[in-house]
């Protein structure tokens, strides 16, 4: 019995170990909650993470084979019993993998040397796009993967030239559809098949007509996008069930405020700077310049030269489209350009390590094979020490941003928790919308509510007599005006929950009695107590008459020796979004207060009530009320 010899499984050890050192540096800052960052880059990962479970739709351009991939490798990741969460998370690492395999299969195939092409996988896998799109749900692995075999099928595959040409047609038209990026690979993978495409000329047009009719087949997948829609699907981004609304998806007409030429030497400068700043912060200065200089030596070797000018042309594409069009950071344009700078790094080491590098004959059995010297072997040591090293300082550079990226803090759940009973509650389109709607829709939290988000029919909705609330926080980018706008009607504002506000058309008006005397009379309040770290008061006030200044909020809380603990003070009422001046006579001003307590053994009384500040600096309190704080 012949057995192989263990050069034989060199490039398949090396991929393992890749592999497994990747997967613990990814599974250390992997994503296996509900999306809580509201970094850039963070923006719509808690909507794939629901698209992913319930079969929907996503944003434009819909990416529905990335949909339908991912939705089956979630379930079935669920079946296995990961979380609802973290599936997501575990779809796009699945792709980053594929992407490396390929990835690494070509520069094995192009440098003949496993360990260096290891090692410079490591490099790129721990470049900050990479790493992070390896540990959140988000459709850039996926893009990746396809980029990885389309130039594996273009530059390190052998076989029937045009076997691998319609093979590359008809995996293109699904790159193209899946990102309209993936376009401006064309002119590389072009370059790289122009032989195949040229052999016979009388085959040309053939080959033209075949290739296009491959590549629409890659936008047939764009059905899902309506069929969801007339299914009925929980999550449909936009009206892709009518034609205007089709187009917008399959156009990603919300993109287009991104393209377009850039106007002026000044917008261009910032272009530039903004695209470079990205770059560096993936690859390093260092390993721009390395990767830069190892294309040129690429495209210098004959053995080397076609895959080097594709690599070229792919990054020169993306770059130039970039700058000079693309107003924004766009990931895969990134990725677009980085993936190119580590076949650089490739031949880099390859040149350094190899004495016939740049005269090495495109027909040798191993081009680029190391020197048999003892010199050679001393620069392969240090070729394999420096990149090591540069995969070691990537790792530690970027270990923590991404980690910080990922993690987020947010209180949703608690939040949606609080909110009052049957209410529809309005939380406006993005990270907190989705964190709400996948703890609402997927996990089970408060399945009364009902979600909307800023795009919705308020009047429709308060005319149907439902309850409209939204988070004190919404006021920061939708204040009262733009409510008064969308309803068409002034609105009211008051409490409706702890830190949340009811919207209403009408004030809620007290028929009882009122103490004419006073400025303002708490009618009713409501303390409630979470063992000894805070004290949660809620108070309706109402006002007799008008007022005509506007007064301040204190609350104080006291332990049994009257020193204070805690204080939940606000400059008005309701979150300071009504001021006295606005309060209807007799109206009812729900008003909510969390106050956590710093020191003290144990609260007995709540002080609070309104004050005003002289002109001199000082506080003279108009109201000031006192109620016993009884806490188990």
């Amino acid at each position: 019995m012949t057995t192989r010899p263990l050069s034989r499984y060199a490039p398949t050890l090396a991929c393992c170990a890749v592999v497994l050192v990747l997967l613990i540096m990814y599974l250390w800052t992997m994503q296996t909650t509900p999306n809580r960052s509201d970094h850039p880059l963070m923006i719509d990962v808690g909507e794939m993470q629901i698209v992913l479970n319930v079969w929907g739709t996503l944003h434009a351009t819909g990416y529905p084979h990335y949909v339908i991939t991912g939705n089956i490798l979630t379930t079935l990741l669920k079946a296995l019993g990961f979380s609802a969460a973290f599936a997501p998370s575990i779809v796009s690492l699945i792709w980053g993998i594929v992407a490396l395999a390929f990835t690494y299969t070509l520069m094995v195939r192009l440098s003949r040397h496993a360990v260096i092409s290891a090692l410079i996988l490591i490099c790129f896998g721990l470049t900050r796009m990479v790493w992070l799109h390896n540990s959140i749900a988000e459709i850039y692995t996926f893009g990746l993967a396809l980029l990885a075999i389309m130039l594996y099928l273009a530059l390190g595959m052998s076989g029937r030239d045009t076997a691998r040409l319609y093979a590359l047609a008809l995996l293109g038209g699904v790159a193209v559809a899946h990102h309209r990026a993936l376009a401006l690979a064309i002119p590389a993978l072009v370059y790289a098949m122009w032989l195949p495409l040229t052999g016979d000329r009388r085959l040309i047009p053939r080959h033209i007509v075949v290739c296009l009719a491959l590549g629409l087949l890659g936008f047939l997948p764009y059905a899902y996008l309506p069929a969801r829609d007339m299914a009925g699907a929980a999550w449909v981004y936009g009206e892709p069930n009518t034609v205007q609304g089709f187009l917008d998806q399959f156009l990603g007409r919300e993109a287009s405020r991104f393209i377009g030429s850039v106007d002026s030497l000044d917008a261009l400068i910032t272009n530039f700077q903004r695209v470079n700043t990205a770059v560096l912060s993936d690859v390093t200065i260092v390993g721009l310049i390395a990767g830069v200089v190892g294309l040129a030596l690429g495209i210098r070797a004959r053995s080397t030269r076609r895959a080097a000018i594709s690599l070229s042309l792919l990054a020169i594409s993306a770059y130039a489209f970039h700058v000079l069009v693309y107003t924004d950071i766009l990931v895969m344009l990134i990725l677009m350009i980085t993936l190119p700078l580590a076949f650089g790094w490739l031949f880099v080491g390859m040149a350094l390590i190899s004495r016939k590098t740049l005269t090495v004959s495109e027909n040798s059995p191993h081009p680029l094979t190391p020197s048999p010297s003892g010199r050679g072997g001393i620069r392969g040591a240090l070729v394999i020490v420096g990149f090591a090293i540069f995969a070691v300082w990537l790792g530690q550079a970027n270990s923590r941003e991404i980690t910080v990226i990922t993690a987020g803090t947010s209180d949703m759940r608690p939040l949606l928790e609080r909110a009052p009973q049957n209410a529809t509650a309005m939380i406006a389109w993005g990270t907190r919308y989705f964190e709400a709607s996948f703890e609402h829709g997927i996990n089970g939290v408060r399945p009364d509510l009902r979600l909307v988000d800023h795009k919705a029919d308020y009047r429709a909705i308060l005319e149907s007599g439902a309850q409209l609330i939204t988070p004190d926080f919404t006021f920061y980018s939708q204040p009262a005006s733009w409510w008064e706008e969308r309803i068409g009607a002034p609105v009211y504002l008051t409490s409706a929950a702890p830190n949340w506000i009811n919207i209403a058309l009408e004030p809620s008006l007290y028929e009882g009695e009122i103490e004419q005397e006073a400025l303002i009379d708490p009618i009713q309040s409501q303390i409630r107590c979470d063992s000894y770290m805070a004290v949660y008061f809620s108070v309706d006030w109402v006002a007799p008459r008008s007022l005509e200044k506007d007064y301040s909020v204190f609350v104080h809380v006291y332990d049994t020796a009257d020193t204070l603990m805690g204080q939940g003070d606000q400059f008005a009422p309701v979150y300071g979004l009504r001021p006295t001046t606005t309060w209807e006579p007799r109206e009812i001003m729900s008003d909510y207060y969390s106050v956590y307590l710093l020191h003290g053994d144990r609260p007995t009384t709540i002080r609070y009530g309104f004050y005003e500040q002289l002109p001199d600096g000082s506080f003279n309190n108009v109201a000031e009320y006192e109620l016993p704080v009884n806490c188990p």
